[in-house]
């Protein structure tokens, strides 16, 4: 495939494809923790609300003849309190009176591995390649896309958190440059969560 035809921008309320499949690809593990079996239908309904961390306005999208092959969310700590508050608002709107007790609960406990961008930082969430497009460039041209333009607004660095069960991901990061510089461990030893690592590039 030929990697120049693709376009990555900012995503549309209208963009079809695996959307909310892709961004869960990126933490089966956690999202499952979060949402239980609707994790796919709230990530549908918090992109179609332009809000929050997986709405339409925060995700970078690649596209390839009209359909989404590959998300990415890139945000900093200064619309980090912004995309807290979408997301809570469309927890509140999507689950019902029972089920919002636990996934508030839920949320409260990915809080201490789940921290706001530091000052001069662009963090990237939600980042899935289509399978049947992996191993094609896609993600690379996504991330340095991105990378370019966190240089020319000044950001000192740029970072991720990356499973321990996601191989394939942490060799991409280390060919673009990143380093680990932590790694993380869930608070909940039954949650079902692979520990993860803090990832880095001083731009």
């Amino acid at each position: 495939m030929d990697v120049m035809a693709i376009e990555i921008r900012q995503a549309r309320p209208n963009d079809r494809g695996p959307i909310a499949e892709l961004m869960y690809s990126s933490g089966m593990d956690v999202y499952r923790y979060l949402y239980g079996d609707q994790a796919i239908d709230y990530l549908e309904y918090e992109f179609a609300s332009g809000e929050g961390f997986a709405g339409y306005r925060n995700v970078t999208v690649a596209v390839k003849d009209g359909t989404v092959v590959g998300t990415g969310c890139f945000y900093d700590g200064q619309r980090y309190p912004e995309l807290i508050k979408g997301s809570l608002d469309n927890m509140v709107a999507f689950f019902d009176t029972k089920t919002i007790e636990t996934v508030m609960t839920n949320v409260g406990h990915t809080a201490s591995v789940m921290k706001p961008p530091r000052e001069g930082e662009l963090y990237l969430s939600n980042f899935g390649v289509d399978q049947h497009y992996r191993s094609q460039g896609i993600g690379s041209q996504m991330i340095q896309q991105i990378l370019e333009q966190a240089r020319r607004d000044n950001y000192s660095v740029f970072g991720l958190d990356v499973s321990d069960a996601n191989p394939r991901g942490q060799a991409l990061y280390t060919r673009l440059g990143l380093e680990v510089i932590e790694k993380k461990t869930f608070p909940i030893e039954d949650a079902g969560i692979a520990p993860a690592y803090k990832m880095e590039l001083v731009l």
